[in-house]
């Protein structure tokens, strides 16, 4: 959306018309606008995506209710609004497993992937009856806000309520406008110019791919790297972009990125990357896994399947959740081995900085996954893989 002027227009029109309005109107106003904004972009996708928005709000208090019933419904509401995401992302990939000719064509609803973990989460705390007292407005204000409907972040109702202020200050907008000019700089002058003219193209996982065979392996971990580092950018310029767009109606969003490159292992890289989506699984997966299985290794695997067919039901994806979660796995035990035994000489200070090193080459490797989403098959991902460690397949 922000590559388009009409996006600018409404934001700032909205802005002014937001702080000229009573407190009590806001929410009223920004909610209409955001309806209007993204409907004129995909209404046939976003109507039945709001249709859930207002038909769950209805059901509140059905939901809330002690007794079976208010259970099945929780049940009957979470697989419900799953079950329209996998139509959309995770069927057509299966169809084409079993199809010839190309896959079919399925348009995918504007921001499905993050209004679907956004609604989940209310039914929950809906039901656990942990969420602060609001109104319709005040909820469909949240459900609907057009400045983080397609790229997140998944924000939460109660950090939503919480952190709204009522008056404009300079200091609000000058945060807003910064982080705004901040995603612009990532995306537009880092990502788009300065990258691609110092390294070449870095992003084509066709031309990777095709010349995989006859790339060193310290060309290929060169690319990936590289690779990884223009992902970055690119998301966390759009969060940037979110953020702050958001700030100027006074709404202090989730930060979704926290210098995770600079991360020294993998669980601080996983503290620091997409931290709504990772910290929406912990919350609704992996404790709930742990809770049934007592077995945190079954809960990370269960955890990063989540996230990668979050992104995409393309088995790239997949593979993508359960190398991360073995990577993480491996590290768990190696954290709890070592402190079994006392081994403190690899809590020194020093050792953070090749840690950063072996992190960062762990998160860029999985972009050999990523990159051939659509291109290959399951078997090009290992040579990938085996590349890096001076195997060609």
């Amino acid at each position: 959306m922000v590559q388009s002027a009409v996006y600018w227009v409404i934001l700032f029109v909205a802005v002014a018309g937001h702080w000229a309005l009573p407190p009590a109107r806001r929410p009223i106003w920004l909610t209409l606008v955001s309806v209007a904004y993204l409907t004129s972009l995909d209404a046939a996708g976003v109507a039945p995506l709001l249709g859930w928005v207002g038909a769950i709000w209805l059901l509140r208090p059905r939901i809330a209710a002690s007794g079976a019933f208010g259970r099945w419904l929780v049940v009957a509401l979470i697989v419900s609004v799953i079950a329209q995401l996998a139509y959309f992302k995770y069927l057509p990939p299966l169809w084409s497993l079993f199809e010839d000719g190309p896959a079919r064509a399925v348009i995918v609803p504007l921001g499905i992937s993050f209004i679907t973990f956004r609604l989940i989460h209310y039914v929950l705390e809906v039901r656990r009856g942990t969420l602060p007292d609001h109104g319709m407005w005040d909820y469909l204000c949240w459900a609907s806000l057009f400045t983080i409907w397609t790229a997140g972040p998944i924000e939460r109702l109660d950090h939503f309520l919480a952190n709204r202020e009522e008056k404009p200050s300079r200091a609000m907008v000058a945060e807003g406008l910064t982080r705004i000019i901040l995603g612009l700089a990532k995306k537009f002058v880092l990502g788009m110019q300065v990258v691609p003219l110092l390294f070449g193209d870095v992003s084509s996982g066709a031309g990777f791919l095709a010349g995989l065979t006859d790339l060193s392996t310290l060309e290929a971990w060169r690319f990936l790297i590289l690779s990884f580092f223009l992902f970055y950018l690119d998301f966390s310029a759009y969060s940037d972009i979110a953020i702050g767009s958001s700030r100027l109606f006074g709404l202090r969003i989730m930060e979704n990125f926290d210098w995770p490159i600079l991360a020294s292992n993998p669980a601080v890289y996983w503290k620091r990357w997409h931290m709504t989506l990772s910290g929406w699984c912990q919350s609704y997966v992996y404790m709930p896994v742990i809770s049934l299985t007592r077995n945190p290794y079954l809960a990370i695997f269960a955890s990063f399947t989540c996230i990668g067919l979050w992104h995409s039901g393309s088995w790239t994806w997949l593979a993508w959740g359960l190398y991360h979660a073995a990577i993480v796995t491996f590290y768990q035990v190696w954290v709890r081995y070592r402190r079994k035994r006392r081994w403190t000489v690899f809590e020194a200070a020093w050792l953070r900085y090749p840690g950063i090193a072996l992190t960062l080459c762990y998160t860029s490797a999985a972009q050999g996954f990523t990159l051939i989403q659509g291109l290959g098959q399951p078997f090009d991902g290992l040579r990938i893989l085996a590349k890096l460690v001076f195997i060609t397949i």
